[in-house]
C-alpha cells in the first residue's frame, strides 16, 4: 500500500489549518476587545460627573492658591526685613552676656585674691583693705551691666507727648 501526497494539497492543508487557527485567534482577540471597550465605556461614564464637578473648582483652587502664594510672600518679606534686626539684638545681648560673665570671673579672682589675703598670711593690712574695695568695686561693676538699660519712650497715640 502507497499513499502518494501531494505536496501542494500539503501545503494548502496546513495553509488552511493556519488560518482556522488565527480566525479562532481573532474572534477571541475580538470578543475581548469589545468587552475592553465596554468596560471603558462604563468606567468613563463614572467618572464623568466627579471630573466635570473637579474641572468646575479648579478657578476657585486657583484663587485660594493664588492668595496662599501672596500670603507665603509677605511672610517671607517680613522675614527678611526683622530677621537681621534680631539677630542684632541677639549679638548685642550675646555681647552683654559676656562682659558680665567676664565681670563675674574677675570678681571671683577679686575675691578669691581678698580671702586668701584676708585668712592667708597678710602682711598688710592696707593690701587686704585694697583688695576688698576691688571687690566691692567688681560687684558693683556687674549690679551695673544688669541693671543699667536705656528705657525707650513709649510714643503716645496721634503723636501727642
Amino acid at each position: 500500500m502507497q499513499i502518494n501526497v501531494d505536496l501542494m494539497e500539503l501545503l494548502l492543508a496546513l495553509l488552511v489549518l493556519v488560518g482556522i487557527v488565527f480566525g479562532v485567534f481573532l474572534i477571541v482577540f475580538l470578543a475581548r476587545l469589545i468587552q475592553t471597550m465596554k468596560n471603558i465605556s462604563r468606567l468613563t461614564a463614572e467618572i464623568h460627573d466627579p471630573v466635570t464637578q473637579t474641572v468646575d473648582q479648579l478657578p476657585d483652587l486657583m484663587k485660594k492658591i493664588d492668595s496662599i502664594v501672596e500670603d507665603v510672600d509677605s511672610i517671607t518679606d517680613s522675614a527678611n526685613m526683622n530677621v537681621p534686626g534680631i539677630l542684632d539684638d541677639a549679638k548685642t545681648m550675646t555681647g552683654t552676656v559676656r562682659s558680665g560673665v567676664e565681670a563675674v570671673g574677675s570678681a571671683a579672682e577679686s575675691v578669691s585674691d581678698g580671702v586668701s589675703s584676708v585668712f592667708g598670711k597678710a602682711k598688710d593690712k592696707a593690701e587686704s583693705l585694697t583688695s576688698i574695695l576691688e571687690v566691692v568695686g567688681q560687684v558693683m561693676s556687674i549690679i551695673g551691666v544688669f541693671t543699667h538699660r536705656e528705657k525707650k519712650k513709649k510714643k503716645k497715640p496721634f503723636g501727642r507727648n
